[in-house]
């Protein structure tokens, strides 16, 4: 709710993401940890919600990026009635992406995932809502560099970073910019380490 503004007059990223059958790839091999059994991968394709949602809004993604009108809309609501998983069809998902459990998921409209990242369930990636309670702060959503893991119910809001490798905690809420490599828990969220 918090970003139909943003929806209404977010623009075409500048850059575009690798083709669906690419990011797919990359995101069936980062569930099955690179097992190409056929069995692994079709039973993988067909039961795993995450991946499912992720197809959805791969698929929804390159409508938008051709301005097909309604579809992408249409299909991001499907991933919502059915999986519980809120992922903008705005958004930029790099290739590698997994969705475990994914129930409560929410991926704000204007956020870029680099790629190879982990993501539980009840996790948020959105704005600070700034325009809703006349805050003078900046609003806008995170940028999410390679090889991060988001633990289940974290938060990250607002226009920060978060550095590669890093690993947010569960149920942290995230509103300042993350070195890689960084190990953040609490609310509000603080390093509490790094990652080797």
């Amino acid at each position: 709710m918090a970003d139909c503004k943003a929806e209404s007059s977010c623009k075409t990223p500048p850059s575009p993401l690798p083709g669906i059958r690419e990011c797919l790839r990359s995101d069936t091999a980062k569930l099955t940890r690179s097992r190409n059994k056929t069995s692994i991968i079709l039973g993988t394709l067909m039961t795993n919600r995450g991946l499912q949602s992720i197809l959805l809004y791969r698929f929804s993604h390159a409508l938008w990026r051709r301005r097909v009108p309604v579809l992408p809309l249409v299909f991001t609501r499907i991933a919502q009635i059915l999986y519980g998983i809120d992922i903008s069809y705005q958004a930029y998902l790099g290739p590698g992406i997994v969705i475990v459990h994914g129930v409560g998921l929410v991926i704000g409209s204007q956020t870029k995932i680099e790629g190879d990242c982990c993501l539980y369930q009840g996790v948020t990636l959105g704005d600070r809502g700034s325009e809703w309670v006349g805050s003078s702060r900046a609003d806008g959503h995170p940028i999410v560099e390679t090889g991060v893991m988001f633990g289940a119910g974290s938060k990250v809001l607002g226009p920060i970073r978060i550095g590669r490798n890093s690993i947010i905690g569960a149920n942290a809420v995230v509103t300042h910019d993350v070195p890689p490599n960084s190990i953040v828990v609490g609310v509000p969220g603080r390093v509490i380490g790094t990652r080797s």
